[in-house]
């Protein structure tokens, strides 16, 4: 029977709910929103297909032998519209071209996070772009199996470890299935997202119309979250100042499991791996317009000739891979969980966003004066 020994070692992947013959495993969310497996012990049958298909049960490795890109997408529009170059959609587009389905995540009507599959290109902007909340599967993995059963060209995307699930859940490789992660900082609670959200509805007073998390008109680097409601009302805030994301950039909200990742580094499964080229200005500087820049790891035979069916609707170079991850450090390393991440969580569970923030995430005069120090130094530097 299914027993996870401790929250640092689950990911929430729902192979083992997608895998039981008898639906008797459940995700069950916990007081900080995470979604874990509840096993109903009277319709269990014992047969262990849920142990052994657990990630953390039967550890893959990945290739090692890889190469790394530097990539923008030709089309300007998509590419501002993406997270960092524009990769994601021309790999979709591809996909859909050919007869395939594409599995990503989405929003639905109230901003949870979903898996979902799309085979019209009109749909593609759906799933594009970081969305910095943990998916839930649903019935992804089932559905993904019943398409590539079918002969259905398959793209896959999601954190390394729903890839690592996936293929786990699978059992067998198929020719007719690409799989793409990204590199993940760490997947942060559903609970604290809605909270988020409930507070920045109350701050306008009108429903959310539309959110962008990577919203990119002052610069890829100095990239803003933005809400549009239903009462004509816009919030944006750049980044660094967002509540939600210096919670999220302060590793406060993230998954337990996500400070001793089991999936990153030579452990990731997946063909392709995308990223923001973070460092590209000391790598490759002729790649840097501050628009947004992709990295794109090659992991697998199957991901390069993704790659190379998407090449003619690029600008790319090879880069060095030592070089591609300097300035991405989650690519192999875990973050290090804050000594006040249980203290934000059980606040946060019983008070409001707005609360938890200021008790834990909000700066300090002092913290605020040193970072405007530091801005202005640098400014001065450059000059």
């Amino acid at each position: 029977m299914l027993k996870v020994p401790s929250k640092n070692k689950c990911s929430g992947c729902s192979a083992c709910v997608s895998i039981c013959p008898v639906n008797c495993i459940k995700l069950v969310e916990d007081q900080e929103g995470f979604l874990y497996p509840k096993v109903d012990d009277q319709k269990c049958v014992k047969c262990g297909a849920c142990v052994k298909t657990c990630p953390y049960n039967n550890e893959q490795k990945g290739q090692t032998d890889k190469k790394a890109f530097a990539v923008i997408n030709k089309d300007q529009h998509e590419r501002m519209e993406s997270s960092s170059g524009g990769v994601f959609s021309l790999l979709a587009k591809d996909v859909i071209k050919k007869g395939g389905v594409v599995f990503g995540a989405c929003f639905n009507q109230d901003y949870k996070l979903e898996h979902m599959a799309i085979d019209s290109e009109k749909d593609v902007y759906k799933l594009r772009g970081a969305k910095y909340v943990q998916s839930d599967m649903n019935d992804a993995f089932n559905k993904a199996k019943e398409f590539l059963d079918n002969g259905r060209l398959v793209l896959f995307t999601g954190t390394p470890c729903q890839i690592a699930g996936l293929k786990g859940y699978l059992k067998k490789e198929y020719q007719n299935l690409i799989t793409q992660d990204i590199i993940c900082h760490g997947v942060p609670s559903p609970m604290v997202w809605r909270k988020y959200l409930n507070y920045r509805t109350m701050q306008s007073g009108a429903k959310i119309t539309k959110i962008s998390t990577r919203c990119k008109k002052d610069g890829w680097r100095r990239y803003s979250v933005a809400f549009t409601f239903e009462n004509g009302k816009e919030y944006e805030r750049q980044h660094d100042l967002d509540p939600y994301s210096r919670v999220f950039l302060k590793n406060l909200c993230l998954r337990p499991s996500c400070y001793s990742c089991n999936f990153n580094g030579d452990k990731r499964l997946a063909d392709i791996t995308l990223a923001d080229f973070w460092g590209i200005e000391k790598v490759q500087g002729e790649m840097d317009d501050d628009k947004g820049t992709s990295l794109v790891i090659i992991n697998t035979p199957k991901g390069e000739q993704a790659f190379n069916d998407i090449k003619e609707n690029v600008v790319y170079i090879k880069v060095p891979f030592e070089d591609s991850i300097k300035h991405n450090p989650s690519y192999h390393i875990s973050v290090v969980e804050p000594n006040n991440r249980t203290g934000f969580m059980q606040t946060i569970a019983q008070k409001d966003f707005s609360y938890a923030y200021d008790k834990y995430a909000k700066d300090s005069f002092g913290n605020k004066t040193k970072k405007l120090i530091k801005k202005i130094f640098r400014k001065l530097f450059r000059r």
